[in-house]
């Protein structure tokens, strides 16, 4: 994601006014200070590991991206993969005795808080600190079907565990506003913010999720005997101290049992936002859904070709020869098909070579112009028709315009 592109769209404002206001009542007069003070900063960026004691001495990771202050030895970390970032490992963070706004981050099924650097780097840079989190056995490192399936309510109790344990860490506490704390997330980390903000889950739907999952006869049987079958830890997962939620594609909500009445809990302001032809996660019945019941919810839908994928980081080359990992559906309908085997690959999809050069071609001829990160307008005709599944991405995003909140 290309932070010059991002400064002319008009998706990620609403998300930095909601989150920037993050206050007990709502709706406020204004939005207050969309852009904290002392901005734009230079990005630092470090993990943080700590030892959960209270369940069964779990390691907990997540890593903090926050205003920094370089020195002449700082230089940009590179990411494999990725492109258009600009941050700096365990640089200094900026110490101007300001409290400062915090936002959780949740990532995807399968995936970790890195692959949406550019969010974190974006609102980092605005004087905000960002904790993207490495799910507990549910990351891109270290997944199992315990956790990316059955105990999906640990995601947002260990959000809550990481507040506290930056509220109470003596190098980051201080710089830490304790009452304004935001929760974002994209897909089933959509719905991790929508459900630590107040949404419930149905015991009944859930459980029945859960045994589906136990019945399934696709997973080996000694993985399945030790999935739980109890729905009481999904059911109080609030946590108070989260003021604002933002939802990247949330889903699956009617699979994990979040029905409209457990939608109606959400009595924090929410930002949500999707692609019109979101594959994995249906518009209809997850980001629209959310908006239809939530009582201060605004939703925005990315029109065209906008797919589940599009709120990843940017890739560079190596990450697009590499991308060989996603596909689209060969059938499209103008509704999005939902995802048939949830056991194949990381999102569901596979990208196979000839659908992912006629998917990109669509999305070009589909598209009028497309802006490059300098704010000039080239023909999309000019677009490789070679490109990969991320380089569709790019074009994607030509959809967004950035509005003025302030």
């Amino acid at each position: 994601m290309n932070l010059a592109l991002l400064a002319k769209r008009g998706f990620i404002r609403p998300a930095i006014a909601l989150l920037s206001c993050c206050v007990a009542t709502w709706p406020a007069t204004t939005f207050p200070q969309t852009i904290q003070p002392g901005a734009p900063y230079p990005v630092g960026m470090k993990q943080l590991e700590y030892v959960d004691k209270a369940q069964g001495n779990r390691h907990l990771a997540l890593t903090l991206f926050y205003p920094a202050v370089l020195n002449n030895s700082d230089v940009p970390t590179r990411m494999v993969f990725f492109t258009n970032l600009h941050l700096y490992k365990n640089a200094h963070v900026v110490s101007d005795n300001i409290k400062r706004p915090l936002i959780m981050f949740s990532h995807g099924h399968g995936s970790n808080g890195i692959y949406y650097a550019w969010f974190a780097e974006f609102m980092a840079s605005r004087g905000y600190i960002v904790a993207t989190l490495y799910h507990y056995r549910a990351n891109t490192y270290d997944a199992t079907i315990m956790y990316t399936r059955s105990k999906l309510w640990q995601r947002p109790v260990d959000i809550s565990k990481d507040i506290t344990f930056l509220l109470n860490d003596k190098a980051w506490g201080p710089h830490i506003d304790p009452n304004r704390i935001g929760v974002a997330g994209h897909s089933q980390g959509g719905f991790t913010s929508l459900w630590i903000g107040g949404a419930m889950v149905n015991p009944d739907k859930y459980l029945a999720y859960q045994r589906a999952w136990k019945n399934n006869a696709l997973v080996p049987a000694s993985l399945r005997k030790a999935l739980p079958l109890d729905a009481k830890p999904a059911l109080k997962v609030a946590d108070s101290r989260v003021k604002a939620v933002f939802a990247m594609a949330p889903g699956d909500l009617p699979g994990f049992g979040m029905d409209e009445q457990g939608v109606a809990q959400l009595k924090v302001p929410a930002y949500i936002i999707v692609g019109a032809r979101d594959t994995q996660a249906p518009p209809e019945e997850n980001a629209e859904f959310a908006a239809k019941y939530a009582p201060h919810a605004q939703l925005d839908v990315m029109p065209g070709l906008v797919d589940h994928e599009i709120f990843a980081n940017e890739c560079d080359q190596e990450g697009r020869d590499s991308a060989d990992v996603f596909r689209y559906q060969p059938e499209r309908s103008a509704k999005p098909a939902k995802l048939v085997d949830p056991q194949q690959g990381m999102h569901g999809y596979r990208m196979t070579e000839s659908n992912r050069t006629r998917s990109d071609l669509e999305l070009a001829e589909r598209s009028a112009i497309v802006r490059s990160a300098s704010g000039r307008s080239r023909p999309a005709s000019t677009l490789r028709p070679d490109a990969t599944s991320t380089a569709a991405s790019q074009v994607r995003r030509s959809h967004l315009r950035f509005r003025d909140f302030d």
